[in-house]
């Protein structure tokens, strides 16, 4: 616990307050003549072409008509004119223990001959000031950190008093059936419960450290008891929701997911990936009114990387933490008798992996019953960058067949309710946060148009992407 403080107070230290910034700014920030888009609204009323929006310090105070909202006197305009602005995208699933590099999940791939996975988890804790720019260049100012290790929370902490963050909720370890040992230091991302007593024990380790989720990961293996798993996430549920926690269920199977609804799941993190969903599971979606969070393109980021496939997009190329993208490139350049068997076996074959079909029908099914739907990357793992990771996700959504204004909705309004910042975030509209991002292109007509980022506003701060990127050492 002490080394857990050490690293907290390092880090806010590092990272540097809000208030040395906030000193030198004047209060109102006037943004004019942008088209803004508002993903809350019907599709025909969903644009407000040559708006002003009048911020006071990290609020939006006013929006309007440009020829109808009066400028403050002494404020910093920001000229929005062939714009497009839109609230700050939120990605509803996230891991800051991972990195998106090659190294960062031995369970998957062991690669810790090259890189001890020890140095990787102290790289990730050093590297957060420049994770945090990323997400910030990538216009999303809230994430959803569904499960990690107990310095979880001294992340969320450093973000808090960050110059440059996002908004950062949390969960801390994964309450699960199953353990994973090469992921297990002296803080374990993951935890093995065998019992309903083990499970509760550490649902009160967490509860002090105010989660905003109690996250479980259900496992479900043939051979095993189904029945007693769903007591366990049943239990785990009814605890949080006493202490008003959400809960947060990884169940890929349309079994699993059925059971983690019936035991009180609040958000599926996950798509239901072998089979169609079924009325049964939409029933159960509404009974709890859960969220459902697709993560269509974790799958693809490790089989694109794995094949020695993986080249970064466009907004990537720009937008991600160089480091990581030096590291996904040096996969075919690694002394082939440090590699695994079935990594050399997989570069070798080089094949590129299957669209995700399952997951896009049941998304546009989903979607179509009326289940609010979060965007979330899962970011962090193999091949899905933190930041712009969210361009793939929402372009895959689109794909299923929402519509642009439906995946900004996801990303925005859905996804503060993810984040649980609905009361404030999502929306463009008087008293929520000054959280706005400012695109070259139209995001209605195609939403691979929302990477196209020309200025990002974060609690009133204004940010150059490109500046941002260019600071990380």
């Amino acid at each position: 616990m002490a080394m857990m403080r050490r690293f907290a107070i390092c880090l806010i230290a590092a990272l540097g307050g809000h208030a040395a910034v906030a000193a030198s700014s004047p209060r109102y920030l006037a943004v004019i003549h942008g088209t803004v888009v508002h993903p809350v609204r019907p599709a025909g009323d969903a644009i407000e072409p040559d708006a002003t929006i009048i911020l006071d310090g990290d609020r939006i105070m006013s929006i309007g008509a440009a020829s109808a909202v009066r400028v403050p006197a002494g404020a910093r305009l920001l000229d929005a004119s062939g714009k497009w602005i839109i609230p700050g995208l939120i990605d509803g699933h996230v891991h800051f223990f991972q990195s998106g590099n090659i190294y960062t999940r031995p369970d998957t791939m062991d690669l810790t001959a090259v890189v001890p996975y020890a140095q990787e988890v102290a790289r990730n804790k050093a590297r957060l000031p420049a994770t945090f720019k990323v997400w910030i260049a990538s216009g999303v100012t809230s994430v959803v950190d569904v499960g990690g290790p107990f310095w979880n929370f001294d992340v969320r902490t450093a973000a808090a008093n960050a110059a440059v963050a996002p908004h950062v909720a949390v969960a801390g370890p994964l309450i699960s059936m199953v353990g994973d040992p090469k992921l297990e230091l002296d803080d374990p991302p993951i935890v093995r419960t065998d019992s309903v007593d083990e499970a509760l024990a550490l649902v009160a380790r967490l509860l002090p450290r105010k989660p905003d989720y109690v996250k479980v990961w259900f496992i479900h293996r043939p051979g095993t008891d189904l029945a007693a798993q769903e007591a366990i996430v049943a239990a785990v549920g009814s605890a949080a929701h006493k202490a008003g926690v959400p809960l947060a269920v990884h169940a890929t199977e349309l079994e699993t997911a059925k059971a983690a609804l019936r035991a009180g799941a609040d958000y599926l993190v996950h798509s239901v990936e072998d089979e169609p969903v079924d009325g049964d599971f939409i029933a159960l979606m509404k009974r709890n009114r859960a969220l459902y969070c697709p993560t269509l393109w974790v799958h693809s980021g490790y089989g694109y990387a794995f094949a020695g496939l993986w080249r970064p997009t466009a907004a990537e190329a720009r937008l991600a933490d160089p480091q990581i993208l030096a590291m996904m490139a040096g996969i075919a350049h690694l002394p082939r008798d440090l590699l695994p068997p079935r990594l050399t076996k997989l570069l070798d074959e080089a094949h590129a992996p299957p669209s995700p079909t399952m997951m896009l029908r049941n998304l546009k099914t989903v979607h179509d019953a009326g289940i609010p739907v979060v965007m979330g990357t899962d970011a962090g793992n193999i091949g899905t960058l933190h930041g712009p990771s969210v361009f793939r996700e929402m372009a895959l959504m689109q794909e299923a067949g929402l519509t642009p204004l439906q995946v900004l909705r996801a990303a925005t309004v859905t996804g503060a309710r993810a984040a649980r910042r609905d009361a404030t975030s999502g929306r463009i509209v008087p008293g929520q946060t000054a959280d706005l991002v400012l695109l070259s292109a139209d995001p209605t007509v195609d939403i691979n148009n929302a990477s196209q980022i020309y200025r990002v506003i974060r609690a009133g701060h204004v940010y150059d992407p490109d500046e941002l990127i260019a600071s990380i050492r």
